[in-house]
């Protein structure tokens, strides 16, 4: 099958249209991370579309699937985006968490009338235009995200990662810290502790400029979840880690800065985004059309 490929905005990020409309099967997932490798993020658009195409591209392109314990999901692959209609500051998605995946996906079932897009922007953009003074500081010292996180949706998320696996728990209720701490065993960037209440307490480090896991040659890109949201959770602390704030001033200027390189998506129905969870940050301006429906997906390379 041919594809018709043209820049989303000037030379930033792909759209992609099939050109023979008689056959609009989506495209392959070797195609798709070539492409989601240089350009950080894809748009598919015009092509046959339906929850379940979306869920099956999802686990054709991904080793395993991650979520977001707080929202619904529509079969095993895909949740429905339901945080509210207010804008939300570019992040990497559950970026601020030891359980960050490489790929963060998006359909369009019903698209909205008026306003209420999705925002993007890459990371190797933003590194690129920042100045020497700024790279410095995020360079020297990590950053450190730490938060509470209530027993139902801790265990929901192990419960979920850790399916399949010979010894995983038949139920939730089976869940303890311990399957919560195996998953994050591998990283050794993240403190979690168990609460009173059974809650948690995390702490995770990671850089605020990163390399790509999706293009090994992408080594810096201001991509992280400083500015993000916290709906559905408590708003986390986050500092350097020598404990220091990071500057106001410093934030406004990087918020700044994102905002010069930030572009919409203006959605369609059907519309897929494909998106370097690692490279490329995403938002949202005001849900104005209350009407559209989207929906998301996490997993990993």
């Amino acid at each position: 099958m041919q594809f018709a490929e043209s820049y989303h905005h000037q030379k930033t990020g792909l759209v992609i249209k099939p050109l023979d409309t008689d056959k609009t099967s989506l495209p392959e997932p070797g195609y798709l991370l070539e492409k989601l490798a240089a350009h950080g993020y894809i748009v598919l658009r015009d092509f046959e579309h339906s929850i379940s195409c979306f869920s099956e591209l999802v686990r054709q392109t991904s080793s395993r699937i991650s979520l977001d314990p707080a929202r619904t999901f529509d079969g095993d692959t895909a949740q429905k985006v339901d945080a509210g209609y207010d804008k939300i500051g570019l992040h990497c998605e559950n970026g601020n968490s030891p359980f960050w995946p490489d790929l963060c996906w998006f359909y369009c079932q019903d698209a909205p009338a008026y306003g209420s897009q999705t925002t993007v922007c890459d990371g190797k953009q933003v590194y690129d235009h920042m100045s020497d003074a700024q790279k410095a500081i995020f360079l020297e010292q990590d950053i450190v995200y730490t938060r509470q996180v209530e027993e139902q949706k801790w265990q929901r998320f192990a419960f979920h990662a850790l399916a399949g696996q010979a010894d995983a728990p038949s139920c939730i209720e089976e869940i303890q810290l311990d399957h919560l701490l195996r998953l994050t065993e591998q990283s050794g960037s993240s403190e979690i502790r168990l609460n009173e209440d059974h809650s948690i307490q995390y702490s995770f480090r990671t850089p605020a400029i990163r390399k790509s896991h999706v293009n090994a040659d992408e080594k810096y890109n201001f991509a992280n979840s400083i500015f993000g949201p916290s709906t559905h959770y408590e708003k986390p602390v986050i500092t350097f880690t020598d404990g220091t704030s990071i500057p106001e001033a410093l934030l406004a200027q990087m918020e700044q800065l994102c905002e010069t390189f930030t572009y919409e998506v203006n959605w369609q129905e059907g519309d897929i985004v494909m998106i370097d969870n690692t490279r490329v940050m995403h938002g949202r301006r005001k849900i104005e059309d209350k009407n559209r429906t989207i929906f998301n997906a996490l997993s990993y390379l």
